[in-house]
């Protein structure tokens, strides 16, 4: 049974990761600040189904905050693997607010960046948006298009 931490595990993507995980035996410590980027209760629900679930612990932490991410990556074994999906989504909500992307987006993940090196964490997987893909008119997209 492998241990692996799971950023964004209130989101849509990261719920749906992290289930898919421990049905495959796996133990799973889920990441979320459960900030107001969409409807707090729909997280709540996502993570009570996560809850129920033997293998699942949730850990309340912010990924902008380094000495968060640190501590808790200073409980126990580390993770065999971190699955970064904590982000800010939107295009017009970073227009308003560029300051709370760059820190959740940039500085979350490389506060989580360190904290492999330093723990020596062999895998990192990091989803990005669907908004990297660039001006085309192709369907359905692929990672390997441009997104100039």
């Amino acid at each position: 049974m492998t241990h692996i931490l799971v950023t964004g595990v209130a989101g849509f993507i990261g719920s749906r990761v992290a289930a898919r995980l421990l049905e495959l035996g796996h133990r799973v410590v889920g990441v979320d600040d459960f900030n107001d980027s969409c409807d707090p209760r729909l997280k709540q629900w996502r993570v009570a189904q996560l809850e129920q679930q033997e293998g699942f612990r949730l850990a309340r932490v912010d990924v902008r905050d380094r000495e968060a991410v640190q501590g808790l990556l200073a409980e126990g074994e580390p993770p065999a693997a971190i699955v970064h999906l904590a982000a800010r989504a939107g295009v017009r909500p970073s227009v308003a607010n560029p300051w709370i992307y760059f820190e959740t987006n940039v500085t979350g993940t490389l506060n989580l960046l360190r904290q492999c090196q330093e723990r020596e964490i062999p895998k990192f997987v990091l989803a990005s948006t669907s908004s990297v893909y660039g001006d085309t008119r192709s369907m359905p997209f692929r990672e390997d298009m441009p997104t100039d």
